[in-house]
């Protein structure tokens, strides 16, 4: 879809060129919008939407969206990825200023992506959880493990999903139904994380995911589904913007909480001294 939107630009009206800019910009979120919504957050009309989608080749919207469907769910391999940003750097004088815009595009995507009511409830079902279960594999467990390292210090039970030799029957034995599990995974998404996710998911565990597209295998399985762009114009996916939303769940949980979350970190504090935990 995008080769076929790329090569025809020159050839559409200027109306149907603010479609094909959205649509290469924000498939996933142009994905889960019908033709009126679409044409109401390009802002032209239904007939510029139903014209641009007949000089693609399309034979209706419904064909449209399952093409669009088909790209959201395609997941470059790291060697398509690694071609894909030596031909955007052969283009640009400045790496620095591209991957920085491109982290502070995805960061601008949050509050679109995630509504201020999504947030806030996704905030009060971990305020409240008797347990919270945290599961994040290959690049993404650094952001699962921050997570988990933060919200123990004000929250009784944090418990950090930790795959590899074999005990995941016992780490996730007393799990129930007032519990909370955070999955993260993002494109391509690891197998294990879904199925680890599915298994706690039948405990009647709330499950809130952390991923890049609501067309995702964990998404799709969330009882709360958190989407946050990772793209960057480099064979790596970017954390940043994850992150931002990681530190704004630390934060919103600790001023909910902060009756307990005071007195703990006062105790901690006292055990960095009697430790000497760190130089300063």
């Amino acid at each position: 879809m995008l080769d076929k939107i790329q090569s025809e630009y020159q050839n559409f009206t200027a109306s149907q060129q603010k479609v094909a800019e959205y649509i290469a910009g924000n498939m996933e979120e142009a994905f889960v919008l019908n033709a009126t919504e679409l044409a109401q957050r390009v802002e032209v009309s239904e007939a510029t939407i139903t014209r641009f989608i007949s000089r693609l080749g399309y034979s209706g919207f419904s064909e449209f969206k399952r093409a669009m469907g088909r790209q959201v769910l395609r997941g470059l391999s790291t060697t398509e990825r690694l071609a894909e940003s030596a031909e955007t750097f052969g283009r640009s004088k400045s790496v620095l200023s591209e991957i920085l815009r491109g982290d502070i595009d995805n960061i601008r995507s949050i509050t679109r992506q995630v509504p201020e009511e999504q947030f806030e409830e996704a905030v009060g079902r971990l305020s409240c959880a008797r347990s919270i279960y945290v599961l994040g594999l290959r690049s993404s467990h650094s952001l699962a493990l921050y997570l988990a390292f933060n919200l123990r210090f004000f929250l009784k039970s944090v418990n950090l999903l930790k795959p590899g030799i074999g005990d995941m029957p016992e780490q996730v034995l007393d799990s129930r139904r007032d519990d909370v599990l955070i999955a993260i995974s993002f494109k391509r998404y690891t197998r294990e994380v879904f199925e680890i996710a599915e298994k706690v998911k039948k405990k009647g565990v709330y499950l809130i995911a952390i991923t890049n597209a609501r067309l995702s295998p964990l998404a799709q399985l969330a009882d709360k589904a958190l989407i946050v762009k990772t793209e960057i114009p480099a064979y790596i996916d970017s954390y940043t913007a994850p992150m931002s939303l990681i530190n704004a769940f630390i934060t919103a949980i600790a001023l909910r909480k902060k009756k307990t979350a005071m007195p703990a970190l006062k105790r901690l504090e006292k055990e960095f001294e009697e430790y000497r935990t760190y130089l300063k």
